[in-house]
């Protein structure tokens, strides 16, 4: 693919799909040469890589930057005036894992490049977490730095879902996680000065560093102090003349020869080539898909970035050391469950089936003693939480799309998961023999924290207090799990019984068919009055379990689920129904309470596409329409060049979460929707495409489907197999 397809001036993300990652929320440097903004390597969060401070004759110029800046996924590209030079610097994240900026002198005299970072130094101590820098080896043609991270072992976390989390409860800290550093420049080093001064300002400016008072006659004087607790500054000198171009970097790794080795490749003539080299490749890994319908085709490429963007895969790394897609940027850049089951059927479509397979592994390895999955793994902090998850979905269709990719271990681990929930999830109940529904323990738990569907179990139920209700998608997760060992072990009846007990507590228990409706039901057998979006979650089933009446009157009607802009997650007669993102009368980071979330809007788009394809075709064509309305919404301001994918939307106006910040985030599945909807790929190999009008292309699929190519023109489906 071009990469100017995905060509915009309105973001700044930057990530090589492995460990390094710049993409601050809200960037209070942007315009500042370099990466003064955080930047992350795997979870591990550093507050900054390094500035360029600009010096002629030596005395200091001032930068003043362009607003106008250019971005693709590959690069970031930034005008800058200093004195009467012009000076062009593309950003990028180098293949080998280093944040770097290419200086080119366009026009105007030559001038000193002072790199510099700041990073914290203080003896060990309490912290959540603690982190420190020092020097990790001696100082040659590059300064080498050791940044450690270490977590308290235990930790009660703080649930308002924020960029700098407030923890409390910490006690004792765990081991350190390193992550070594090593900062230098194409060129001739000139000098350098490093020294540790007590904290202050952080502000990259000429006043706020080092350099008045250790710049002297414009020059360093190449010395390194480094002890004692501050800040370490540390700052190098290089020259860029008129014509000549300067990489800066920052590599990083789990040793200092990783690091040093990320450094001297981003240093390279063609680091820029390789690093866009790099992402051309990972974008013809994937289907290729041309549409004319300009938010299809933009939402599917805006979708593959945003995969690669959250990649994590560094061998090697504690408790991450396998490839997986992180939910997000900052905060949930770590391994979730219940965002691995989106990317899971997103990246089982990659032609190779490593980063799929990646995330299989991560589950085993995160596996509890007791078979549930953590809902957070990170590599020094201690794993936490509990998601209710469907997994057998992505599994059978990797299963299919890549033959032999799913191990035994895998199918064990998912069996380990299934017996958890026979122990730990049914009460007063045969779940073999009888109809059985599956609970849930708490609002965090389905991942949708403020909705009135927990007000039912406990009046208290949105203040992280424990409770218990039967849910909806808690057990219709089950039922899909025992269905799919049921179909890997034939010899063994029992998941086959427990498949056939939840699916009849979901008809028997939950449906309610004076409002049509699959309700929660609490433990003493009530049915729950409230409307969330996953009472539509049956329809997910093999059998697409439902009555007709409860699409109609729930989901397509414009009066509850139907709204202008997106589905809500809750009904819009709830009577805590409020699209501007508010609960008991207060803005929440996380609220489900009538916010259209990507993730439900994903679950019912396939349930209402399943249900239409399996029982009740005249729909199809509603299907599709909610597809396009699924995929319209992820667009700023209904413009097709400025696609985005944020936690929640006002389903009224289209207005996304704005006040987040998190832009790229992999709670959903978007790809898998227009490759198993709108071209209509099915698992048996045959192509139904929903009927919305649109011709397409779509070319390299994964071999196991014996498809080469598939087009339609809204009437016509032409397909070339192999062989």
């Amino acid at each position: 693919m071009n990469l100017d397809r995905l060509l915009r001036r309105d973001k700044w993300f930057l990530s090589n799909g492995r460990a390094c990652l710049a993409a601050s929320p809200f960037p209070r440097w942007l315009a500042t040469p370099g990466y003064w903004d955080e930047v992350y390597f795997a979870d591990v969060r550093i507050p900054r890589a390094f500035t360029v401070l600009f010096v002629r004759d030596g005395r200091p110029v001032r930068a003043t930057t362009s607003p106008d800046r250019e971005w693709r996924p590959d690069r970031l590209v930034l005008e800058h005036a200093v004195g009467g030079a012009r000076i062009r610097e593309r950003r990028f994240v180098h293949p080998a894992n280093a944040w770097t900026s290419e200086f080119q002198l366009t026009d105007g005299p030559g001038v000193d490049l002072l790199v510099w970072t700041l990073l914290p130094t203080q003896p060990e101590g309490p912290g959540t977490p603690w982190q420190s820098a020092s020097l990790s080896e001696p100082v040659e043609e590059a300064v080498g730095l050791r940044w450690d991270t270490r977590w308290p072992e235990e930790l009660a976390p703080d649930r308002t879902a924020v960029e700098g989390e407030l923890l409390s409860d910490a006690r004792g800290l765990g081991p350190s996680v390193p992550v070594f550093l090593a900062l230098g420049a194409s060129g001739r080093r000139l000098d350098y000065t490093i020294s540790v001064a007590q904290r202050h300002d952080e502000s990259p400016l000429w006043e706020t560093s080092v350099l008045p008072e250790k710049l002297r006659d414009g020059r360093l004087a190449n010395e390194a102090k480094a002890s004692g607790e501050g800040l370490l500054h540390v700052v190098q000198r290089y020259r860029l003349e008129p014509g000549q171009t300067v990489r800066v970097a920052c590599g990083a790794g789990l040793s200092p020869a990783d690091a040093r080795r990320a450094l001297d490749s981003a240093r390279e003539p063609d680091a820029l080539d390789a690093t866009s080299d790099d992402w051309t490749t990972w974008f013809e890994s994937l289907p290729g898909f041309r549409c004319d319908d300009p938010y299809l085709e933009a939402a599917y490429a805006y979708r593959a970035y945003g995969l690669r963007l959250n990649t994590v895969d560094v061998p090697g790394l504690p408790n991450l050391g396998r490839p997986f897609v992180a939910e997000g940027i900052g905060f949930f850049r770590n391994f979730i469950t219940y965002s691995s089951q989106a990317m899971l059927r997103e990246v089982a479509w990659c032609r190779d089936p490593r980063l799929a397979v990646g995330i299989l592994d991560n589950l085993v390895a995160a596996q509890r003693p007791d078979g549930s999955f953590p809902g957070h793994t990170y590599s020094g902090r201690p794993a936490r939480d509990f998601y209710h998850a469907d997994f057998a979905t992505p599994i059978r269709r990797l299963e299919k799309l890549h033959p032999g990719a799913v191990r035994a271990e895998h199918r064990q681990a998912l069996a380990r998961y299934a017996e958890y929930f026979v122990r730990e999830r049914t009460h007063g109940a045969r779940p073999e023999s009888e109809p059985t529904l599956y609970d849930v323990f708490d609002q965090n738990e389905t991942g949708q924290e403020y909705m009135s569907r927990y007000l039912f179990a406990s009046d208290r139920a949105d203040e992280w207090g424990a409770f218990r209700v039967s849910g909806v998608d808690a057990t219709t997760y089950a039922a899909l799990l025992f269905v799919y060992l049921a179909e890997r072990n034939p010899a063994e009846p029992r998941w086959r019984n427990l498949a056939n007990m939840a699916i009849a507590g979901l008809a028997e228990r939950c449906w309610d068919p004076e409002s049509a409706f699959f309700s929660d039901v609490s433990t003493d057998g009530r049915r729950s009055p409230m409307r969330p979006g996953t009472g539509m979650y049956p329809f997910l089933l093999p059998e697409a379990l439902g009555a007709r009446e409860a699409l109609d009157r729930w989901l397509l009607d414009e009066r509850e689920f139907w709204l202008p802009a997106g589905f809500p997650a809750t009904a819009k007669s709830d009577p805590t129904f409020r699209p501007d993102a508010e609960w008991k009368e207060r803005r929440h980071n996380c609220p489900w309470n009538g916010r259209s979330w990507p993730m439900a809007n994903s679950h019912l788009v396939e349930a209402l596409a399943t249900a239409a394809r399996r029982r009740f075709p005249d729909l199809l064509p509603r299907a599709g329409e909610a597809l396009q309305k699924a995929v319209r919404l992820l667009f700023h301001e209904a413009d097709p060049s400025r696609p985005n994918c944020f936690e929640h939307y006002n389903p009224v106006t289209g207005v996304p979460a704005l006040y987040r910040g998190y832009d790229d985030y992999m709670h959903s599945w978007v790809l898998d929707l227009v490759l198993r909807e709108a071209v209509g790929i099915r698992e048996s190999g045959g192509v139904e495409p929903l009927p919305m009008g649109v011709a397409f292309e779509c070319d390299q699929l994964p071999p196991g489907l014996g498809i080469e190519r598939v087009s339609s023109d809204g009437r016509r489906v032409d397909v070339v197999r192999r062989g």
